[in-house]
């Protein structure tokens, strides 16, 4: 079958995953976008759930569900304190309700 090749992308879909991409490769860069250093800006699992005030189950379960974004560099899973800090501003009545 050599060199066969399926033409199942538009432009625009080409441009979204170029895109994409682009942002994974930036957020392993030392400085990111905010000029917040991007080792002091990653979480651990537990750093991440202290921060918002939530258990590590809950954590885990909003993860699950695409509810909080997250990185995932080999087996190793981490958090930024930036984004989370944005989804909490933006969704305080969701970190309230399960914090009770």
């Amino acid at each position: 079958m050599g060199n066969v090749l399926f033409y199942t992308h538009n432009k625009e879909d080409l441009k979204r995953i170029v895109k994409m991409v682009v942002e994974e490769i930036r957020k392993t860069e030392h400085i990111n976008d905010d000029g917040i250093n991007v080792k002091e800006d990653r979480l651990t699992q537990r750093e991440a759930a202290a921060f918002l005030g939530i258990s590590i189950t809950s954590l885990i379960s909003w993860k699950k569900k695409g509810k909080v974004p997250y990185y995932q560099i080999g087996r190793s899973i981490f958090f930024s304190k930036s984004e989370l800090l944005k989804l909490a501003r933006k969704n305080r009545e969701v970190l309230i309700a399960s914090r009770k």
